[in-house]
């Protein structure tokens, strides 16, 4: 234990080396030793200065925690209901919005039928002075002198053309309970939400059906005299016989003349839910005011507030007028009134839709009376806790300094052994890493801690395992493709050896060049040219189907079984016969399938005659130096490519060149190249790129040259997908 304690002040004082174990343990030591000191301290501190501010000012902080709880309890309370009331607005004018939107909404829609009746068809609604009409369905009907007047023709065209707008009436039914037009012609066009003990439409009753005309009516008198969506006073309702408010607005016709009034009564059990809801406490109401004052909707059953009433009457107290001319207003605040002998809070806040005003009023003494009690049960705590204070400060106090010594000493115990405990694994695994540095992969770390530690350890193993197998791999994956690349690199050599190179034939009456470029290694694209005499010349280019080592030895095959034929004889004065014998050699035992496109030409030098055989291939192109320019060369014959069908006959065709033309060979790597983009170059900018040189100034092997350039700018960054081969032969 002495030698603990020293090491423990060699560490503090810095005296030696500190290795980790040091700095956890100096680190433990020193975090949870400044904690408690600091938590010490500070709980030392706070129960002295509380002792004595309890002791010199208990009565005093008693009262002023009541005084701040009443008056906290009166702000929270008005803050409360400011923020309900507030809400309730919201809800009621969004309400009211979507109300006069509506409303808006039916006036264009009537507007748009009557300035576009050609977009309409006649629709015919049932009239409620002829049949009975339920709840719901949309009707027609005609006020008394209409009736005894009697419709027009063109009024019952109007008629039915604007009883189109019954899908929007059915609509706005959803949601309200009456929704309505009412024409200046005299007839109306309504649908109607009856209460559940009827299902039958008032109009369809007397005595409404005989005597209701909607222009006499205080919702159409409003309608016609605005021009935006206005809310009505409360008014009682012909449908039902209770008090309704109602939203209108008019109509035009075509020529933006006034037609008539569109509106809907407003949902008086919504409202009437929102500002019951509102109400807080038992004594709490709520009412909505109008723009003149007029109480629409109220909670309260008895007083200066009740529906109906109206705020600037004589017989208001002062504080009701107070409370509506602010309102009236349209501000949002909280407020403090008398009425009848009663002291209110009253939040109030204006619903812009409508033009009203929403109030929640609630009892001052509901809030008054909880903060006085608790008031008193503050004073009677404090002073009991004073007294029980002053006997736990001494108990503590000595509670404390044991604890002190206890805690240090555990915390000394517990740092000694934290420190070890997370050392020691990380000096097993620094051990375990050196070893496997140095080239031992068999050595393995046994860490048990349960946490990162042992996962790390667990991923070491695994690395070890897995750099003992990836070195085999690597060793004998070098070997392979040592090996590979050396194969390879003979069979390019072999296939570049294969093709001819020496174009110098020493010859004046003609020039001819050919290049090979492979997409791999080795490719399955090859050319040919040799004199059968003084006089003839034979050029082969050919494609073999498939890439790298299959198609070059198919390609060596085909060419020198084509190449035997011709030297030897064997057709050479028929180059069709020579083909088709080349051909049938190529079928026997191509078990693989494979097959090549060829195009063997015969040029007899003396006369320019070519005569050739286009085995599948791509066209050739001639240029003419007569017109300097570069064309395709189309001929009838439709051959099979050679390898496929041994039985096949080639149709030879011939062509006469003059001094100074050109034929170009090639295969399809130079117009199926593609681009970054994946566009192919095409036989059209092959043309095109053949035809912008001077090929009348131009050696053979400088057209082959300028066409790889032209392709090479076109291909950019983007891999050779194909063998690329090209010859060029000059009759001079």
């Amino acid at each position: 234990m002495i030698e603990k304690f020293e090491r423990l002040i060699a560490i503090f004082l810095g005296q030696n080396r500190i290795d980790i174990q040091s700095r956890v343990l100096r680190l433990v030591l020193a975090g949870s030793l400044l904690t408690f000191a600091a938590m010490g301290l500070l709980s030392l501190t706070g129960i002295v200065t509380t002792w004595r501010i309890l002791d010199s000012r208990g009565q005093q902080l008693g009262a002023s925690a009541a005084d701040y709880t009443e008056k906290f309890a009166e702000r929270q309370a008005k803050y409360n209901l400011s923020k309900d009331n507030q809400v309730r607005a919201q809800l009621i004018g969004n309400y009211l919005t979507d109300v006069r939107l509506d409303v808006l909404m039916l006036s264009r829609e009537m507007t748009q039928i009557l300035s576009t009746p050609e977009r309409y068809r006649p629709r015919i609604l049932p009239n409620a002075l002829e049949t009975i009409v339920l709840s719901r369905t949309p009707y027609v009907h005609y006020s008394p002198e209409l009736a005894r007047r009697g419709v027009t023709e063109e009024l019952r065209r109007e008629i039915e053309l604007t009883s189109n707008i019954a899908d929007v009436l059915e609509t706005i039914i959803e949601y309200n309970p009456c929704t309505f037009v009412g024409s200046k012609n005299g007839y109306v066009l309504k649908a109607d939400v009856m209460p559940a003990n009827t299902m039958i439409t008032s109009l369809s009753k007397e005595p409404a059906r005989s005597t209701y005309d909607a222009r006499e009516r205080a919702w159409y008198k409003l309608g016609a005299s605005v021009e935006d969506p206005a809310f009505t006073d409360v008014y009682i309702a012909a449908m039902t016989g209770e008090p309704c408010v109602s939203c209108v607005m008019p109509y035009y016709d075509g020529d933006g003349n006034f037609a008539g009034v569109v509106g809907l009564d407003c949902n008086t059990t919504k409202i009437y839910e929102q500002i019951r809801e509102s109400a807080i406490g038992g004594g709490g109401f709520c009412f909505i005011m109008s723009a003149k004052g007029a109480v629409i909707y109220s909670t309260q059953l008895d007083g200066d507030f009740v529906t109906g009433a109206n705020l600037f009457d004589e017989n208001g107290g002062v504080g009701v007028k107070a409370i509506g001319r602010l309102m009236q207003a349209g501000v949002k605040g909280v407020t403090e009134i008398e009425s009848r002998g009663r002291r209110y809070y009253v939040a109030y806040a204006p619903m812009e839709a409508a033009g009203w005003s929403l109030a929640t009023v609630l009892d001052k003494s509901e809030v008054t009376e909880p903060a006085m009690i608790a008031r008193g049960n503050i004073l009677d705590r404090i002073d009991g806790f004073k007294n029980n204070f002053g006997r736990l400060f001494l108990f503590l106090l000595g509670v404390a300094l044991v604890l002190m010594l206890g805690v240090m000493y555990g915390l000394f115990r517990v740092s000694v052994k934290l420190s070890n405990r997370f050392v020691k694994p990380i000096q097993e695994l620094s051990d375990g890493v050196r070893d496997i540095a140095s080239g031992d992969f068999d050595k393995k770390l046994d860490v048990k801690t349960g946490d990162e530690l042992e996962h790390l350890a667990t991923c070491f193993n695994a690395m070890t395992e897995e750099l003992k197998m990836y070195m085999k791999n690597v060793s004998k994956v070098a070997a392979d493709r040592e090996r590979i690349e050396t194969e390879l690199n003979v069979a390019t050599d072999i296939q570049t050896s294969f093709l001819p190179r020496d174009f110098d034939f020493d010859r004046t009456d003609f020039e001819l060049y050919a290049t090979m470029h492979a997409a791999k290694e080795v490719g399955g694209d090859f050319y040919d040219f040799y004199l059968l005499d003084h006089n003839h010349l034979m050029v082969t280019i050919a494609d073999v189907s498939g890439k790298g080592v299959p198609a070059a030895l198919f390609m060596m095959v085909s060419k020198t079984i084509l190449k035997n034929f011709a030297m030897t004889g064997a057709g050479a004065d028929d180059v069709g016969t020579l083909v088709a014998r080349a051909n049938r050699q190529l079928c026997e035992g191509n078990d693989a399938m494979m097959f090549v496109t060829a195009f063997v030409a015969l040029i007899d030098l003396k006369t320019g005659r070519m005569t050739y055989v286009n085995g599948g291939h791509n066209p050739p192109l001639v240029y003419r130096a007569s017109e300097d320019r570069f064309e395709y060369l189309t001929g009838s014959a439709r051959n099979y490519a050679l390898g496929l069908m041994d039985d096949a006959e080639f149709e030879q065709e011939t062509i006469d060149l003059s001094r100074g033309d050109v034929i170009y060979l090639y295969t399809d790597g130079v117009t199926e190249a593609l681009n970054e983009a994946e566009e192919l170059f095409g036989d059209d900018r092959l043309e095109q790129a053949l035809n912008r040189l001077k090929a009348r100034q131009m050696s053979v092997e400088e057209i082959l040259a300028a066409v790889r350039s032209a392709l090479d700018e076109y291909v950019g960054a983007a891999q050779q997908s194909d063998d690329i081969t090209m010859l060029g032969f000059r009759l001079k």
